[in-house]
């Protein structure tokens, strides 16, 4: 039962029940932060006005009192004591959602707030970037908001990838109370440790022996602060991550480093791998360290293909406390080592940055490869060919076939099939046939596709996730290939699999490109709230990658989205360049024309050859200006080609369309069949847009009705009359409903009088005995 009045109201009639008066509970269970709190206090108010006496947090009650007896764990150093309450009295308590439901006690749920709710409480005037960067560092719970709210943007970004605070907190900053010295030394080592934790290091990173910290760990656990890990082990976690970053962030500088240091001769001792131990030496090193330096060599290596961003930041230390005579083998393999982690991370700073070095350290051929790869990235294709057939004319053997991939991408972008077909003549990878395929879509040539995807989709089929993780930039050219060949649901199956590969492994830099593809397919698809999560998940990812060549489309898909959803209208005109194909050919099916206008290059390259999507958008271009008759014909074929390739919401607004001509031709009943249609579709995509104009346009129908014969209509009312005209259409009950605005109740009573004073039996009937008026009124058009 969650009605906390309701829940109130029965506690009091079973705690002050005359003749067995007892002590009733109300346990208000949820994470700290969900808001149970502010429930507690509306229980309280709701209390007051029944008479009972509140009492929070008490040491014991009023005498000669009702009492609710208020127990807020947020605020408690210890659990409820026992003799509180008097005889009778209600108490009401918060308590964690784990905790037994305790003898004549009713509970109350909380959960975190979704992201729709999350985001009504910060206003409209916070960036896409910064919503949802909140959402996912509270994990929808608003009581983080005012911990968080002081943090600009490059901050709260830096938390998202550390789990860290850059700067100093407020001292306003939300964090555990009531901590006991013993507790707080706890609770340090384990922030020091990170989750999860295991409490025998924690107990030896807090100079402590193991039995001594096990009060502190109950203490910690009761309170809230921490949790099992997994049940049966000596394995915890903060219960949230941002208790655990505050607890850090208070921990002072000197002893911080001094924990780190324990934590890695510990973990040494104990034999922990370089990825374990990195931590804890990137943050207690010193300077001149070349022990140090080699593991985090060693620890990069081994994360660079699963967390590139933590290669990153070991490799930055390595190079950091590096002695100045360091070997020159190893400052080339740190910067080696640092350029690959940031290609995979996306930090493309930080690659133009290490360029110069590495041209001293590396042969031309390589510099070549290396510079036109973050030309690519980049989008700046150009000057990405001119390097790489540079590079392929004095390349080694085993060099080459790197280089001609890169060069048979740049054609394909361009639709150079020939060029792709000589550059990829003797590469049988699944990256070339990846390639091949993605020539194919942009060049309309369906052969050439349906053979490059087949055999890239068939190597790509057979990996698992991790597996998969490694062959991601040939998921990417093969979506975007499937987009552009409007196989809608293989591209949105292909980018799916593809962003948890990515986000599993740790892939940033390449999740953008994923998530843009898949909300392109998505949102062809008309699955628009999906569309919207995916282009709002780029945008913040590009954003924090400092890739605008990608935020910028990504808005474009928001605004899109927002488009087909609410009719909003004038939201994104962008320019566009992107590492994969420019999407702009995609704009036609996904930019709808009345709610996004004037986007530049939209209706360009609009061919037809082998392309039933962009072929039905012709039609409906074609029917705009034809005749009623030429109309009905074009757009009834290109609702055929918008239902061939899935794509709802171009198939709604078309039968919207044929709708329309229908009833100008005196084709009512067809038009009523079409209206229905495009709202189904309407309410399946999740367009508020769509259903209103089909509602409407179900409305305009019904008020060009024709009047059922004296006879069936003499003994019925002007509404019961409208609803026949309507039963006579072929509009369900929920129709009808929606075009009068009444409830489907309301239209199930009327259509009860109707039978019972027409002597008829069902709609089927009635429809019957209204159809000799009405055909001789639409014979008249």
């Amino acid at each position: 039962m969650n009605d906390v009045t309701a829940v109130l109201d029965q506690a009091i009639a079973e705690a002050f029940r005359p003749q067995t008066p007892a002590v009733c509970e109300i346990q208000i269970a949820g994470e700290p932060g969900s808001g149970r709190t502010r429930m507690l206090k509306q229980l309280a108010a709701q209390a007051q006005k029944r008479g009972l006496a509140v009492v929070w947090n008490p040491s014991g009650a009023p005498a000669d009192a009702r009492p609710l007896v208020c127990l807020d764990d947020n605020g408690l150093a210890g659990a409820l004591p026992v003799s509180v309450p008097p005889a009778s009295a209600v108490v009401a308590r918060t308590v964690l959602p784990e905790q037994p439901v305790s003898e004549r006690a009713y509970r109350i749920g909380t959960a975190p707030l979704t992201r729709e709710q999350f985001a009504g409480l910060l206003g409209s005037g916070l960036s896409v970037e910064r919503r949802c960067l909140l959402y996912e560092l509270t994990r929808g719970l608003p009581g983080w908001l005012p911990t968080l709210a002081s943090l600009s943007d490059l901050e709260l970004r830096a938390l998202a990838r550390t789990g860290l605070f850059a700067a100093p907190l407020s001292q306003h900053a939300r964090e555990p109370a009531w901590l006991s010295p013993d507790e707080r030394e706890l609770a340090s080592a384990a922030a020091v440790l990170g989750d999860p934790f295991d409490v025998t290091l924690v107990a030896t990173v807090a100079r402590r022996e193991v039995a001594a910290v096990l009060p502190a760990l109950d203490a910690l656990v009761e309170r809230g602060i921490i949790s099992a890990h997994i049940v049966g082990t000596p394995l915890f976690r903060f219960r949230h991550p941002l208790v655990r970053a505050v607890v850090y962030a208070r921990i002072p500088p000197g002893a911080r480093i001094a924990a780190h240091a324990r934590a890695a001769e510990v973990l040494h001792e104990a034999g922990a791998d370089p990825v374990e131990r990195a931590v804890h030496v990137t943050r207690s090193a010193a300077p001149g360290d070349l022990p140090a330096v080699r593991l985090l060599a060693d620890a990069a290596d081994r994360a660079v293909g699963s967390s590139p961003e933590r290669a990153v930041e070991w490799l930055r230390a390595a190079r950091r406390i590096a002695p100045f005579d360091v070997p020159s083998s190893l400052r080339r393999r740190l910067a080696v080592s640092l350029w690959q982690a940031a290609e995979h991370s996306g930090d493309h700073r930080a690659r133009r940055e290490l360029l110069p070095e590495l041209g001293a350290l590396e042969d031309p051929t390589v510099m070549a490869d290396l510079r036109a790869r973050l030309a690519i990235d980049l989008g700046r294709h150009d000057e990405a060919r001119e390097l790489l057939a540079g590079g392929l004319r004095a390349a080694s053997e085993d060099m080459a076939p790197a280089l001609r991939l890169r060069l048979a991408l740049m054609a394909a972008v361009r639709s150079e099939i020939p060029t792709v077909r000589r550059l990829l003549a003797e590469d049988t990878r699944p990256e070339a046939a990846a390639v091949v395929a993605l020539a194919g879509a942009m060049a309309d040539h369906s052969t050439t596709y349906r053979t490059g995807a087949a055999a890239a989709g068939a190597f790509l089929h057979g990996l698992d996730g991790t597996a998969l993780a490694e062959h991601l930039e040939t998921v990417v050219r093969l979506g975007w290939a499937a987009n552009f060949a409007e196989d809608f649901p293989a591209a949105a199956g292909l980018f799916a699999r593809g962003s948890r590969a990515a986000r599993r492994a740790g892939r940033s830099g390449l999740l953008p490109r994923l998530l843009l593809g898949h909300g392109w397919a998505l949102l062809a698809l008309g699955r628009l709230e999906e569309a919207l999560r995916a282009a709002e998940d780029c945008e913040t990812r590009a954003g924090t990658l400092h890739r605008p060549d990608l935020a910028g489309p990504a808005r474009l898909l928001r605004s899109s989205v927002l488009a087909w959803r609410d009719g909003r209208r004038g939201t994104a005109t962008v320019a566009m360049t992107s590492a994969m194909p420019a999407p702009e050919r995609l704009w036609w099916a996904v930019v709808p024309p009345e709610g996004v206008p004037d986007v530049p290059g939209r209706g360009n390259d609009m061919r037809t050859e082998n392309a039933p999507g962009r072929e039905a958008h012709d039609l409906c271009a074609r029917a705009d200006t034809a005749d009623d008759d030429s109309a009905l014909g074009l757009l009834n074929e290109a609702v055929s080609g918008f239902a061939g390739q899935g794509m709802a919401l171009w198939e709604c607004r078309t039968r919207l369309l044929l709708s329309q001509r229908l009833a100008r031709a005196g084709r009512l009943p067809e038009a009523a069949e079409e209206a229905g249609r495009a709202k189904a579709l309407a309410v399946a995509t999740g367009s508020a847009w769509l259903r209103r104009a089909a509602i409407d346009q179900q409305r305009a129908i019904g008020g060009r009705r024709p009047r059922a014969d004296a006879a069936l209509t003499s003994a019925l009312s002007a509404r019961e009359s409208e609803i026949v005209g309507m039963v006579r259409l072929g509009l369900p009950n929920r129709d009808i409903a929606d075009t009068l605005v009444i409830s489907v109740k309301t239209v199930e009573a009327h259509l009860t009088r109707i039978f019972r004073k027409t002597g008829v039996r069902s709609r089927t009937a009635l429809a019957a005995a209204a159809g000799g008026a009405a055909r001789g009124w639409a014979g008249r058009g």
